[in-house]
């Protein structure tokens, strides 16, 4: 096979990994904790970054940002527990090769592992995803369990309602590829 020939193999091969995606609309990104007695501690914020450098994508969510409702509440998160002064973001990077997108009009769901890094510490976690295609746009949404202990997060506790160490952490977000 000649040189130019193996070129032209490695660009057509190498194209759609260099395709980049642009987050559109509206994001959103949540956790959910539980207490005693029903207690129920949700966190949300509209701030969610997508990067694509052709081998992997992260996704980046600033901390600070999370609101539940209590102004109290929200800056002993961000001070006390999550520390937003010293790890601003929640970053969440899964590789293309695991990630399996549908033709437009229909949808594909798994979970693949993707490295979460939070409060300074990295650990492989399940990423349970939806994407749905509708035309050009990839209407996502996703989810990731996490034990906030395995990431050096001090339980949560205020006047002596704890907060369970098991957290669900949810996205949805769309988008398109460049």
């Amino acid at each position: 096979m000649r040189l130019g020939h193996v070129c032209v193999l490695w660009l057509l091969t190498a194209l759609p990994a260099m395709a980049q995606v642009e987050r559109v609309g509206d994001a959103t990104a949540r956790f959910n904790g539980k207490g005693p007695g029903g207690f129920k501690l949700e966190g949300t914020t509209h701030e969610l970054s997508i990067k694509d450098d052709g081998q992997t994508v992260t996704y980046v969510v600033p901390l600070a940002t999370l609101k539940t409702g209590t102004d109290l509440r929200d800056r002993h998160m961000r001070e006390k527990y999550l520390q937003t002064d010293k790890y601003p973001d929640a970053v969440l990077v899964v590789p293309w090769s695991a990630i399996r997108l549908p033709e437009s009009g229909q949808a594909v769901t798994q979970t693949v592992t993707g490295q979460l890094s939070l409060h300074g510490k990295t650990k492989d976690v399940p990423v349970t995803y939806t994407v749905r295609r509708n035309g050009e746009v990839y209407e996502t949404t996703g989810s990731v369990p996490l034990n906030i202990k395995d990431f050096g997060i001090d339980i949560p506790s205020y006047l002596g309602v704890t907060v369970k160490p098991d957290i669900e952490t949810s996205v949805a977000f769309s988008f398109k590829r460049k």
